[in-house]
């Protein structure tokens, strides 16, 4: 057969496959589960946008609390505020008033994959001192059954059932028409099995990529989960490319399987083997080997280092000279006071400060070890099909572990950029105090609260471009050496 006379073996097979019921019933399912999985993930994305919003509103409140506080004790009243609830004290507006978060908002693709979201925070409360422990503990992580199932999310439907979809659709060409004899009547024709497997399997590819990217995008659209896609188009479209990279890679897993000439039932037995293998079981040893790789630190270590610190702290006269001490670093030696070691706020920096020293190698061993795990994630992912499609999803959607663990790392630089804020501050009013006025409950003259740093957070566009990227080409490699092994196979037609 002429190349010319391709295209209409190929049309031949686009009816043959869309006449079949099988087809239609593999699409309705494929999409019904596209459409409730992207259902939920709205509900996800959406609930994770509450708690974003829930967090500025905080914020704001805060600040509006602190200001009404902050006129009504400007005033003289016969009235006595706590220096820890004074508004015009830095340390009171800190200890007592203020509400700040570092957050990790979802992207305009969040929809996608929930990946860790579930147990790991997109908003956590930046505090001080003894309750700091962890910085990745600050969410309620739900029902532990939920957990061992996983969401149900759109990664799961397009990493796992729609493998399954396309051997249901093409697992058995041209395998069934060898068990049935027809294989024999196509043989005798002027077509080689090269065109024939290239027709059957091309129509099969078509039907499989046009539904798996229409039916997702049909998904997102009815769920309006998306957020504002400015300057997302291009990842949009490397996931686009990369998913029909993904669809044809198991098309051509069909086509080889196919070309083994072991029946319907070989094939698909294969066929189903693989899937196991490729998005089970080397998913799991991967994440396995990450866990061997990455090892974490014990935390039961870090919270025996906490308990110790706040003990040594508050023993005997130890907070005083803590204090003196830390003072002696922080203040020029000409207004150095010794009653100054003796000022509640100024002992509560000495403790923080101190509870940091004694913490900081357990900080510094569970970063690292998050970045460490990350790193060998994307490193080890790109060795199946699976999970390099799944960690594509994940970064787009900014539910990756690495992002978590660049979170984590800005929590603790806007941790130390508040206190970078605060610290001079309560340092002068402690040395100098300037009352707002006589007779008035309120001490001092601290009214910075619209100055406080807000946390910025870091644009995930640039890590989700490049892993799409990547998959891309492992994904579109992976495809076209299984298309060269089936196509070498099928030079002859069986004997």
């Amino acid at each position: 057969m002429s190349a010319a006379r391709f295209p209409r073996l190929l049309a031949a097979e686009l009816r043959l496959i869309l006449r079949e019921r099988l087809t239609w019933a593999i699409l309705v399912a494929l999409v019904a589960s596209l459409c409730f999985a992207a259902w939920t993930g709205a509900d996800r994305v959406a609930a994770a946008r509450t708690a974003l919003a829930a967090a500025v509103a905080d914020s704001e409140r805060a600040v509006r609390d602190a200001k009404a506080a902050h006129l009504r004790y400007g005033r003289p009243a016969a009235i006595k505020v706590n220096y820890w609830q004074d508004p015009t004290d830095a340390f009171g507006y800190r200890t007592y008033f203020m509400a700040a978060y570092a957050v990790k908002p979802p992207t305009p693709l969040a929809i996608l994959a929930a990946g860790q979201s579930d147990v790991q925070p997109a908003v956590t409360k930046v505090d001080f001192g003894f309750s700091t422990v962890f910085d990745d503990t600050a969410t309620e992580i739900g029902s532990a059954a939920a957990l061992r199932l996983g969401p149900f999310d759109l990664a799961f439907v397009l990493i796992v059932l729609v493998p399954l979809a396309i051997i249901a659709l093409a697992g058995t060409r041209l395998s069934s028409e060898h068990d049935s004899g027809i294989l024999r009547m196509i043989a005798a024709q002027p077509t080689g099995p090269r065109r024939v497997a290239g027709a059957k399997f091309a129509a099969a590819a078509l039907v499989a990529v046009t539904a798996t990217l229409g039916g997702t995008s049909l998904a997102l659209v009815l769920s309006g989960g998306l957020g504002d896609f400015a300057g997302w188009s291009w990842t949009a479209a490397l996931l686009a490319a990369a998913l029909a990279a993904y669809v044809v890679f198991w098309v051509a897993a069909c086509a080889l399987a196919a070309s083994l000439w072991r029946g319907a039932v070989g094939a698909l037995a294969g066929l189903v083997l693989a899937w196991a293998c490729l998005t089970v079981a080397l998913p799991t040893a991967l994440g396995l080997a990450v866990d061997v790789l990455s090892p974490i630190p014990s935390r039961i270590a870090a919270i025996d280092a906490s308990r110790q610190a706040q003990a040594r702290f508050y023993a005997g006269d130890e907070a005083r000279r803590v204090t003196a001490a830390w003072l002696s670093t922080k203040l020029p030696e000409d207004v150095r006071r010794p009653e100054l070691a003796d000022v509640p706020e100024l002992k509560r920096l000495a403790r923080d400060a101190h509870y940091d020293q004694a913490l900081a190698d357990h900080h510094r061993a569970a970063r690292a070890q998050a970045l460490a795990a990350s790193a060998w994630s994307r490193r080890l992912a790109l060795i199946s099909p699976a999970t390099a499609l799944t960690l594509a999803l994940e970064t787009a959607s900014g539910t990756d572990a690495g992002r978590h663990a660049v979170f984590l790392t800005e929590a603790v630089a806007y941790r130390r950029s508040l206190r970078a804020f605060f610290e001079p501050r309560i340092l002068a009013q402690a040395v100098t105090p300037a009352p707002v006025c006589a007779g008035c409950p309120a001490r001092l003259d601290f009214d910075a609260y619209d100055a406080v740093p807000a946390f910025a957070p870091a644009d995930a566009r640039a890590a989700a471009d490049r892993q799409a990227f990547l998959t891309l080409a492992c994904l579109g490699a992976a495809a076209l050496l299984l298309t060269a092994l089936a196509a070498r196979r099928l030079k002859q037609w069986p004997a």
